[in-house]
């Protein structure tokens, strides 16, 4: 039997659309936009899971919902068994929710004074204070560091020490909303591994992750849902949903030496959706994408063609479908 730390049961939210004070004052007129319709997730114990989607898709509100900081209008929550609305006390214990918005902390005061504060806050009783909050600095690798002045911090460092304030009471569930957004490509790299190694592998924390970052999600989750106007559009293995919404299989071939003009004839072969030039390859090698409806079928069938007409076929690989191909895909099924 599978151990849920997250059930979301038929989860549904809604917002006034306004643009000014008249909308404001006629709300018996109002129009709603459903920032979430009718989501069902389950989400295990432990490892690292992905929410998926474009700016607007409802990544933000549901993790909101998800930590009880807005009211959903239909469906229900719960946290490693405690229900969201009927004990949000219970369910807040269970996990912590770590906006991208830097502005959560204090910047004139040093990483370790913000901790202190926030586990004032957090309720961890006086004798413990000191040594949870040295923990998390190790944890994060923000110990060298502590004494100084958050506005010092870089990018980087902020995010780290946001989420070393998540992990003062020791969560079982964090709720990490794009987290590397602002991050230069080699901090993202270090707090992704971060999230992965320690957060999940060796902590056993089950991590929560808003991102519209597809190779971020694919590297990084065991499972992602793609949200897509609010609803699921697919929960799957990442590599899954990739090959499932990316559309017609795509390959590589890469032609050496001289060819001898063959290449607009394949556009002519039956099962040859596409096929175009791309870069790449050598000074005197030709590197083509061929979109087939039958892979099995239809590269065999290209291959002997390109040998049949002189050419030398040195490499045929398979172009690997992408999470953003998916997410075209799907905005391609809603129009």
């Amino acid at each position: 039997m599978v151990d849920y730390a997250i059930q979301v049961e038929h989860l549904s939210k809604a917002f006034p659309r306004t643009s000014g004070y008249r909308d404001m004052l006629t709300f018996w007129r109002r129009q709603y936009r459903h920032a979430l319709d009718d989501v069902t997730l389950n989400i295990p114990r432990g490892g690292v899971f992905g929410i998926l989607g474009p700016n607007g898709a409802g990544k933000t509100t549901l993790l909101k919902v998800l930590a009880g900081l807005i009211t959903p209008d239909a469906g229900g929550v719960t946290l490693e068994g405690v229900d969201v609305t009927g004990d949000p006390v219970g369910s807040k214990a269970r996990l912590t929710y770590v906006p991208a918005d830097e502005r959560t902390l204090y910047w004139r005061l040093t990483g370790r004074q913000n901790l202190q504060f926030f586990a004032v806050l957090n309720e961890i009783p006086a004798r413990e204070r000191k040594r949870r909050v040295a923990e998390v600095l190790d944890l994060v690798g923000l110990t060298d560091r502590a004494d100084e002045r958050v506005i010092k911090y870089s990018t980087g460092m902020k995010q780290r020490l946001a989420i070393a304030r998540g992990l003062l009471d020791n969560p079982g569930i964090l709720l990490l909303d794009e987290p590397t957004r602002s991050l230069d490509p080699a901090a993202a790299r270090q707090l992704q591994r971060f999230i992965k190694d320690d957060l999940a592998a060796r902590l056993g924390k089950t991590v929560v992750l808003a991102t519209h970052n597809m190779e971020e999600a694919t590297n990084l989750c065991e499972l992602v849902a793609i949200l897509h106007q609010g609803h699921v559009r697919a929960w799957d293995r990442a590599t899954a949903i990739a090959e499932r919404l990316g559309g017609p299989a795509r390959f590589a071939v890469t032609l050496t030496g001289p060819t001898n003009g063959v290449v607009h004839q394949l556009q002519a072969l039956p099962g040859i959706l596409s096929a175009s030039r791309t870069a790449g390859g050598g000074a005197e090698d030709l590197s083509l994408e061929l979109t087939v409806a039958d892979p099995e079928r239809d590269i065999p069938a290209v291959v002997e063609f390109l040998v049949q007409h002189g050419e030398r076929v040195m490499r045929v690989s398979q172009v690997k479908a992408s999470l953003s191909d998916a997410i075209a895909g799907m905005a391609e099924e809603a129009a």
